[in-house]
């Protein structure tokens, strides 16, 4: 364990750009304060069953050039500990077991409600920062900022529609692309701007 105990990372729910780079910074920032950095496989899905196996340690070594990779070398899952009967406090035991007194949570809004939870059920035992990670940039950010991968995916996606275009063109045909987003329109209406697509239809031009 390194001089001031061990600080955790963990990613839940979907992919998106950018997560190995808020892993590599969090723990080479963490390895040199002091901490021994524990990164935990899979989200949740372990940690809810008690198992506390499925964890690696990380070094300077192993994350100084993740950022470059898409992905997250840490995976992730869907697993929410809020839907099991006493899976918060299955986590936080398994989160005292493994000597993890800090812990960053990279995820989207599932994510966050668990590690709320989580920091209220460990009663200052364990300290919880949460990371929103979400292509959708449905988060109310301060100052008007984008989650990360929002960007990406943006461009990504400019360029798809770019190339449909040409497509539409050549074939006479029009195409119907849909993004995603839950119930926000950003990623659609951001790349269809971008592109310069005919229309862009979004989920907040209708009544909910």
């Amino acid at each position: 364990m390194g001089k001031k105990g061990a600080f955790g990372l963990l990613v839940g729910g979907g992919p998106a750009p950018g997560i190995n780079s808020v892993i590599s910074s969090a723990a080479i920032e963490a390895i040199v304060n002091g901490y021994k950095v524990v990164g935990i496989l899979d989200g949740f899905k372990w940690l809810v069953k008690g198992d506390v196996s499925k964890v690696q340690e990380l070094t300077i070594a192993d994350v100084s050039r993740i950022h470059f990779t898409g992905g997250s070398i840490l995976r992730t899952s869907r697993e929410n500990p809020l839907t099991k009967p006493n899976g918060i406090d299955r986590v936080v035991e398994s989160i005292k077991e493994l000597g993890i007194t800090h812990l960053i949570t990279i995820g989207g809004d599932d994510t966050a409600s668990a590690a709320i939870r989580l920091a209220d059920t460990a009663k200052g035992a364990v300290r919880v920062v949460h990371v929103p990670k979400t292509i959708d940039n449905d988060l109310p950010l301060p100052e008007g900022r984008s989650t990360f991968g929002y960007q990406t995916a943006r461009h990504y996606g400019t360029q798809l529609l770019k190339d449909l275009m040409e497509d539409a063109k050549t074939t006479g045909r029009w195409y119907i692309i849909t993004t995603m987003g839950r119930g926000a329109g950003f990623l659609a209406l951001g790349s269809c701007f971008a592109s310069g697509a005919t229309l862009a239809i979004i989920p907040e031009e209708f009544l909910q």
